[in-house]
């Protein structure tokens, strides 16, 4: 009997677990629908109940931006007034402060600021945390909704508390808006030992058209090896890296890939052009600020081994997205596919939240087997470190310009800076009731007269002038040059790519 009693006990609870297994399969496949019919029940019970009246439309709305925003900072449900600030975002003109921003860590960072623009004359840098917009924190902000704070009438001000985890100080700027248009190739020149240098801070339309024609007119001119310069460029158009890419690689060479969950979002990219530039030496230059197109563009230099990658390792914004239009104005920006280099290395950077996704594979370079790594970004083969805008100079540094246009109006012609001009610079900040200790103006002379004399150089002579300055104090940039002086040729190039 207790033998009996015992397997009816076990029947008894295999039958239980049995058809709790089922319907949990059950439950697992009817979920959906049960959660749209309790999304739909909790929606009439706040219509008919809650204290407060409430519009139902903007109940479901914020309600679908829950569930796109919890799957990645890049991914948005836009409503038609953020469709159309999105598509202001996407042309060359628009008011604001003009930094390109992301999400890291929950918080809005500065992916690069616009040079020439109100965020890239008081100082802030690639990485910087913007916390908060008008006393308003960012902590969770979406992309759209921190844009639209810090965009607005040009020359209206807005105040912004950055905090730098490199040196891990927190400080407020005001930034007063303008206008902003942004030039994809702002200088070329040919610098010492018939080398070009070309800077490029955006993948816009056209570029690719407009870069041939300056790599034509350096060639004209002598040079027979480029630096291309894309610190603090944060991307663009994907087809204009790639065509770019077709000017330095034989024609149907893989440079990109896509992959995601369905096959319609699995693309190769391969090489269209002539290869016309196919035997210059090329060393590309990076910086934390360098994302998206600019990662393609250096990472299929670095995996073919055709060009030395200097600087810093890149960003790592490797995520595809795609616009789907949905009824009444509304769009669905959704990521739905990630990049990567020919060598199979996925561009992407997972956020923090994310280290179990983390790549820790080792892959290889095309030609030379060289290792690379696969953990977001592109890490350089040569490490020069952006050198760090002190705090001193940082809270001085927006005065900068208005000392430069005075001096402007004073003197007909700029020779270079000097003791007079830096003893007139603390005369002018006096007089604007700027607060500052001699010692610690004197502690960073060296930083101060450099990017003062740029901010003089361009009132004198314009972006040109501030471009010829500032390179001839550019560490990175002349590393490059060293590179080059002993790198003539492609075979030359490899072999110093083999060693390093």
């Amino acid at each position: 009997m207790k033998i009996k009693r015992g397997l009816v006990i076990v029947l008894i609870v295999l039958i239980s677990v049995f058809f709790g297994y089922s319907t949990a399969i059950c439950r697992e496949k009817a979920s959906v629908r049960s959660l749209m019919q309790i999304y739909s029940n909790v929606l009439s019970y706040i219509q008919m109940y809650y204290v407060d009246e409430k519009n139902p439309s903007d109940l479901v709305e914020s309600s679908i931006k829950g569930m796109v925003g919890d799957l990645d900072p890049f991914s948005e449900f836009l409503n038609p007034e953020e469709s159309e600030e999105f598509s202001i975002a996407t042309t060359g003109k628009f008011g604001g402060i003009g930094a390109q921003i992301g999400i890291r860590d929950n918080w809005v960072t500065i992916i690069a600021p616009i040079e020439g623009t109100p965020a890239y004359r008081a100082g802030l840098v690639a990485g910087d945390r913007i916390v908060e917009i008008d006393g308003k924190s960012t902590e969770g902000m979406r992309v759209n909704d921190a844009v639209k704070l810090l965009r607005g009438q040009p020359g209206t001000k807005v105040t912004v508390k950055i905090y730098r985890p490199l040196s891990q100080k927190e400080f407020t700027v005001d930034l007063v808006r303008d206008i902003i248009f942004i030039d994809p190739i702002p200088y070329s020149d040919v610098l010492q030992g018939k080398i070009g240098y070309v800077r490029i801070t955006d993948f816009q339309q056209g570029l690719t058209e407009e870069f041939t024609a300056v790599i034509d007119t350096l060639r004209r001119k002598g040079a027979e090896s480029f630096i291309i310069d894309l610190r603090g460029n944060p991307g663009g158009l994907l087809h204009e890296a790639v065509d770019l890419l077709g000017l330095f690689f034989d024609p149907g060479t893989l440079v990109v890939y896509t992959r995601g969950r369905t096959p319609d979002n699995n693309f190769d990219y391969r090489t269209r052009g002539t290869g016309t530039y196919r035997s210059n030496p090329v060393i590309v230059l990076v910086d934390k600020g360098s994302a998206s197109a600019s990662e393609i563009v250096a990472g299929a230099f670095q995996d073919w081994d055709r060009g030395v990658i200097l600087g810093d390792t890149t960003f790592g914004k490797g995520s595809v997205q795609r616009v789907f239009k949905l009824s009444e104005g509304y769009e669905l920006k959704l990521t739905t596919a990630k990049y990567y280099t020919p060598s199979g290395r996925c561009i992407h950077r997972p956020e923090r939240k994310d280290t179990l996704k983390e790549d820790t594979a080792t892959y290889y370079t095309k030609l030379l087997n060289k290792p690379v790594y696969g953990k977001g970004g592109i890490a350089p083969h040569v490490v020069v470190k952006q050198e760090l805008v002190s705090t001193f100079t940082q809270e001085i540094y927006p005065h900068f310009f208005g000392f430069a246009v005075e001096y402007r109006t004073k003197y007909s012609s700029y020779s270079g800076i000097n003791t007079e001009i830096i003893t007139q610079f603390k005369e002018y900040l006096r007089r604007n009731k700027v607060k500052f200790n001699d010692a610690d103006f004197d502690k960073n002379i060296d930083q101060i007269k450099k990017l003062l004399d740029a901010e003089i150089s361009e009132k004198f002579y314009g972006s040109r002038g501030r471009y010829r300055q500032l390179i001839r104090e550019d560490k990175t940039i002349q590393k490059a040059v060293e590179v080059l002086h002993n790198c003539r040729t492609i075979n030359e190039l490899r072999a110093y790519i083999s060693k390093i």
